[in-house]
């Protein structure tokens, strides 16, 4: 393990969660504020690799959401644009499989700390409707 004066960095922390551990195989998904380098995201597949990405999608309905998150990503979006932009996301991913769940759980990170939201289907809160609802 690796120790270091000060706060953590989130690519170091990203680095140390990749190192390999014997029985383990998981792809993730590492992100991040810090004061050096502020927002970051970091992809780690199957293989253990490191991609630093402007943003991140896994898991079963990641697959039905590429052409989406490629239509509708922009750099240095708000962050109201950025909400939208997950809870879109995780909509059509929710609308085309059937693994995804129902619930969006989301956490916004800034400078400020962690601010986690939940949107429930069908509940008409800040305007996600989950799948059937036209």
């Amino acid at each position: 393990m690796l120790f270091q004066q000060g706060p953590a960095e989130v690519r170091g922390e990203a680095q140390t969660i990749r190192t390999p551990t014997d029985g383990c195989s998981a792809g993730m998904i590492i992100a991040g504020y810090d004061h050096r380098h502020g927002g970051q995201v970091y992809s780690i597949p199957l293989g253990g690799s490191l991609h630093k990405q402007s943003y991140a999608i896994g898991g079963s309905g990641s697959t039905y959401i590429y052409g989406y998150c490629d239509a509708n990503w922009k750099e240095n979006m708000t962050e109201e644009e950025g909400v939208s932009f997950v809870k879109g996301s995780l909509r059509e991913a929710i609308k085309w499989d059937g693994s995804s769940g129902g619930v969006i759980r989301m956490v916004v990170l800034t400078a400020k700390g962690a601010q986690r939201h939940l949107y429930l289907p069908d509940s008409g809160t800040y305007g996600y409707e989950g799948p059937g609802k036209q």
